[in-house]
């Protein structure tokens, strides 16, 4: 009895499965390839370094056979596809084609512009007077219907596509790309490039044409800035010193008056005070990664601290500057630290004799030296 019942159970699962089975017809499934697309007009814009010395920014419009309207804007019937392109970065930022060739992907997450990768397009909304439209940014496809500029767009982030020197003056770009539709997009263009350079204007980290030694300060200021890289082990202070001439006000938190500062970050040990001064030692400065943050094995006691770029508001400054104020004001004549030390000696009085032999973030940099002794250092 008990073999029977397991044999109709067997034979139930049996015919289950039977039911539930998916019929996949005998000739099997064939995925539709779309036809490949051939553009024959193009406009290559080189944007250049965007401040990261990681990559450079490339814009590429290509274009189906289209008539334009007035404005130069392409009518329909046809179709365009833009690549926001990260390209080798250029030390010269010369716009020259030859950095173009190479494989692009999809870029491995909204932070990461490493060269061989293309920007994932996405929506945006416009205000135009008396109408609010959206547009499509980065990298998209866009088809245009006929008799009309208008636009229907479609975001790309996934896919691949390589750019090709043909050795005759000539490159060939080709492509598959997958956007928010999921349609594969095939692509081929072969032509000249005649790059439109537009590289936004950038204002320099520093501005010092020549070397800076024999600097000595007048007066000096300590605040504990504590755990500020916020790594919560006790494991280091931040102090912040300024080092300013005789007219410099130092009687709140940010130098004003008129004058020069030296702007430092030094890391002490834990248990320092500011009214222990600053412990002597030879304070190295770190290095700054690409993106301007600092390796957590290099946040430790006797570091110097470099400038963060591209921040040119005092109350916002990061890291070791120099630069001049007029009425409280910053002038034209300042510098980023990205190198070099500050030594501290410790007289018996508890006086401080601060030395710095520092460099600027230029690609030749200018030197900052001096030697300034004070019996006394202000605090917070």
């Amino acid at each position: 009895m008990k073999d029977r019942f397991i044999l109709i159970f067997l034979a139930l699962i049996a015919l289950a499965f039977s039911c539930t089975k998916p019929q996949v017809p005998d000739e099997g499934y064939v995925e539709s390839i779309p036809d490949t697309v051939r553009f024959v007009d193009s406009r290559f814009v080189y944007n250049g370094n965007l401040g990261d010395k990681v990559s450079d920014a490339w814009i590429v419009k290509l274009y189906t056979d289209m008539e334009t309207d007035d404005s130069g804007d392409p009518v329909g019937p046809g179709t365009m596809v833009q690549l926001f392109l990260n390209v080798t970065y250029d030390d010269a930022q010369s716009a020259d084609p030859e950095f173009l060739p190479g494989v692009y992907r999809e870029m491995d997450n909204s932070l990461n512009y490493r060269a061989g990768t293309f920007v994932s397009g996405y929506m945006k909304y416009v205000d135009l007077p008396g109408q609010r439209i959206e547009v499509a940014e980065a990298t998209f496809y866009a088809e245009l219907e006929d008799g009309s500029a208008d636009m229907e767009y479609e975001p790309i982030d996934e896919g691949a596509l390589e750019i090709v020197d043909n050795g005759d003056g000539t490159f060939t770009i080709e492509g598959i790309l997958v956007g928010k539709k999921y349609t594969k997009r095939y692509f081929t263009w072969t032509g000249e490039i005649n790059p439109v350079a537009d590289v936004p204007e950038q204002t320099p980290n520093s501005t010092l044409r020549t070397d800076l030694t024999g600097l000595t300060f007048a007066k000096a200021q300590i605040q504990d800035k504590g755990d500020m890289f916020y790594l919560m082990d006790e494991s280091y202070r931040c102090m912040l010193m300024y080092l300013v001439d005789e007219e410099v006000d130092l009687s709140s938190y940010r130098p004003a008056g008129d004058g020069r500062v030296l702007r430092l970050e030094l890391l002490v040990p834990w248990e320092t005070g500011v009214e222990d001064g600053i412990p002597a030692g030879v304070y190295e400065m770190v290095t700054r990664n690409a993106d301007t943050s600092i390796d957590k094995d290099s946040i430790v006691p006797g570091v110097a601290i470099p400038g963060l770029p591209d921040v040119f508001a005092e109350w916002k400054l990061g890291g070791t500057w120099l630069y001049e104020l007029r009425d409280g004001t910053w002038t034209q004549n300042y510098a980023r630290v990205a190198g070099g030390e500050v030594v501290v000696e410790r007289g018996p009085d508890g006086s401080h004799t601060i030395s710095y032999d520092l460099l600027d973030c230029q690609n030749t940099p200018r030197r900052i030296q001096g030697v300034t002794t004070l019996s006394v250092l202000e605090t917070l």
